[in-house]
């Protein structure tokens, strides 16, 4: 059931992450943010004295990821565009983006994601020490302590898959006199993720007792540990076989605890983060955002990435439900040709990738619809579209829409591409990918069609893109998968023999004649190694 509510969190997390600023003695080296102790300090033992505090400052790890830094822009936009599925499409910048694969350490984006992602752990460590101290219920601190263990192995993930070997820091730092940490070897960063993640799963709520996807529940703790081990099992480290039946297990979990289903509706899943509408049989995570900052710097502000991934739209309108879209991020060609591959597989692709552009040069807008199989390079991104925000006035830069980190969907596809390779393209396996399918009214795929392990993992690859695209999961995978280099080489030569106009051409290719064999790890932030002697830099960079 879809139920229309906020988290009754949601206003004290903020007023947390806003007004308490204990937490930020505690991120791990971040741009020189232990080179002094802020003066408004709380100590924590003024603070953590009942359940309402432990609340407030799980509230705060949970803030982290709605920052700019993490889901709230440059994770879904800036740090994950720019591979097979879409790139940048920036009329008036076209230097010094990171999808663009031509920034150096310096850039500002890769120390706001490092510094977002340590500060969530530093609160999450903080909170961890200190929640015994509190008057609370057995019941509430089990549960607390499992969603902070989890956000805090969620944001570690966030940094090993990223940046690579990052620092372990795993207690509060609440003194500055020794900022300088090593780097830990990203096998160790992911162990101590699983061994985290299988505590959390012991102690987490269900999510029937949540009631919404807006905080960790068991099964979302499982989904996760499925794409954890995913990773484990491909690059860099490449466990193998292990790995996969350890993500087998996971997905099967969620599938077999009999709590989550697809919404009948694809487009009604994306409707939904736009409207704070929940359902949590298939939108088991959502990062939650509200608001549209107004006044400018209220608190929550609400998100960016909505507003850069919608269609163009640059004119004015007299309707107020109507709102400025940047279209800095369009969808590829290759992206259009995957859902080709079915062509019974239109109902995705018209929703994610439009059939019609606005007009801003009129007022009331008006849209031109493209003639079938044209503009198959130069269409815009159209899975949250701002039409379907309620809230009001609208705001050109600020939305109201939730970003989804694991919907029910990626556990079928996880389990049928585990399950593939650890036993090759069983009947089972191919049931769970053809539920996800089924949904989108798209042709099943036959044993015939995947009699081998091989033909199994492309059909899996590619409905990972239909499904599941613009959601920060595709270079991440393409990555884990060893083929991110190759699609960025077969994307540019598509893009270059397309039928786009040279001037789109043009823009579109840069990222993909920039990339290099570097850009599977981001740099390590240039202002992160002017202040932790320890640190070191990724090769390439």
């Amino acid at each position: 059931m879809i139920k229309k509510i906020k988290n009754k969190y949601m206003n004290t997390f903020f007023k947390m992450a806003a007004g308490i600023l204990f937490v930020s003695v505690v991120a791990v080296s971040c741009n020189k943010i232990l080179d002094s102790k802020p003066a408004d300090f709380i100590a924590s033992e003024q603070y953590f004295n009942t359940e309402a505090d432990l609340n407030m400052a799980l509230g705060g790890v949970y803030s982290s990821l709605a920052q700019d830094g993490t889901y709230g822009r440059y994770i879904p936009i800036e740090l994950e565009m720019g591979n097979d599925e879409g790139h940048y499409n920036n009329r008036n910048n076209y230097s010094n983006v990171p999808s663009l694969y031509d920034c150096q350490s310096s850039t500002k984006i890769y120390a706001d994601c490092w510094t977002a992602l340590y500060q969530g752990i530093g609160r999450a460590n903080l909170l961890l020490a200190n929640i015994d101290k509190a008057t609370a219920s057995d019941t509430a601190k089990r549960n607390i302590r499992g969603e902070a263990l989890f956000l805090r192995a969620f944001n570690y993930f966030q940094l090993v898959s990223r940046f690579g070997d990052v620092p372990l820091i795993l207690t509060p730092t609440t003194q500055v006199s020794n900022p300088n940490y090593p780097r830990t070897p990203s096998i160790e960063v992911y162990n101590k993720i699983v061994e985290d993640m299988k505590t959390a799963d012991t102690l987490v709520r269900e999510i029937t007792q949540i009631g919404n996807g807006s905080r960790v529940s068991k099964t979302t703790v499982e989904g996760i540990l499925a794409r954890v081990y995913l990773k484990m099992a491909g690059h860099p480290l490449m466990l193998g076989l292990p790995a996969y039946d350890s993500a087998r297990t996971y997905a099967l979990k969620v599938i077999t605890s009999g709590v989550h289903s697809l919404n009948p509706s694809y487009k009604q899943v994306f409707i939904n983060h736009s409207q704070d509408l929940y359902d949590y049989k298939e939108s088991m995570w959502e990062i939650e955002f509200y608001g549209n900052n107004t006044p400018q710097g209220a608190v929550p502000p609400g998100c960016r990435f909505a507003s850069q991934l919608a269609m163009r739209y640059s004119g004015t309108d007299p309707n107020p439900q109507i709102v400025y879209g940047y279209g800095s991020y369009v969808p590829s060609g290759v992206l259009y040709n995957i859902y080709a591959t079915y062509p019974s597989d239109t109902l995705r692709r018209n929703w994610n990738m439009p059939e019609f552009t606005y007009n801003s040069s009129t007022s009331p807008r008006t849209t031109t619809n493209y003639a079938p199989g044209t503009y198959t390079f130069e269409r815009d991104c159209g899975k949250w579209k701002r039409d379907y925000e309620t809230l009001i006035p609208k705001q050109r830069d600020w939305g109201p829409t939730n970003f989804p980190v694991l919907r029910y969907s990626d556990v079928l596809l996880m389990a049928a591409e585990a399950i593939n390779e650890v036993d090759g393209p069983t009947a089972e396996a191919l049931g769970y990918l053809n539920q996800v399918r089924s949904r989108a009214l798209a042709l099943r795929i036959f044993p015939s069609q995947a009699s081998t392990q091989a033909a199994f993992r492309k059909i899996i690859q590619d409905e990972r893109a239909r499904e599941l695209c613009f959601e920060a999961l595709r270079k991440f995978d393409l990555i884990r998968w060893g083929i991110f280099n190759a699609r960025m080489d077969f994307t540019k030569n598509a893009i270059a023999n397309s039928s786009a106009t040279s001037t789109n051409k043009n823009r579109f290719l840069g990222g993909y004649f920039n990339v290099k064999l570097r850009d599977t790890l981001l740099p390590i932030p240039s202002a992160e190694i002017s202040v932790n002697s320890l640190m070191t830099q990724n090769a390439g960079w």
